[in-house]
């Protein structure tokens, strides 16, 4: 029965080492899994929760910028149409057709003598 004894208690030994083996790989893997699907739950709240923020700025800019958006929409007509023609005296000027008094006197025809800036 020696024999058999030592053959025993050395199988029993060595499941008792292999037991020991899985369970720490298995607690290391527990634990690497563990970390993966926190990581995931907390990548996936900060989702939500940008979403949530960006829902509430979306309607805030809705519901307050209406007003405000309209106003500046359009440009006041006035000024655009007395420019222009102002411009294209100027651009004339500048590129040699119109000397110093045609100059003057187009400015006048065109902005009248009490609107003339310089």
């Amino acid at each position: 029965m020696g024999r058999l004894s030592s053959i025993l208690f050395q199988g029993i030994g060595v499941l008792v080492l292999a037991l020991i083996a899985l369970s720490v790989v298995g607690t290391i893997v527990g634990i690497a899994l563990s970390l993966v699907v926190a990581v995931l739950s907390v990548i996936v709240s900060l989702a939500v929760l940008s979403l949530f923020v960006l829902a509430i700025v979306g309607l805030f800019s809705v519901f307050s910028g209406d007003s405000a958006a309209e106003g500046d929409a359009r440009p006041p007509q006035q000024s655009d149409d007395r420019t222009a023609p102002e411009d294209r005296v100027r651009s004339r000027y500048v590129d040699g057709e119109l000397d110093d008094d045609e100059f003057e006197r187009e400015l006048e025809r065109v902005l009248g003598p009490d609107e003339r800036r310089e």
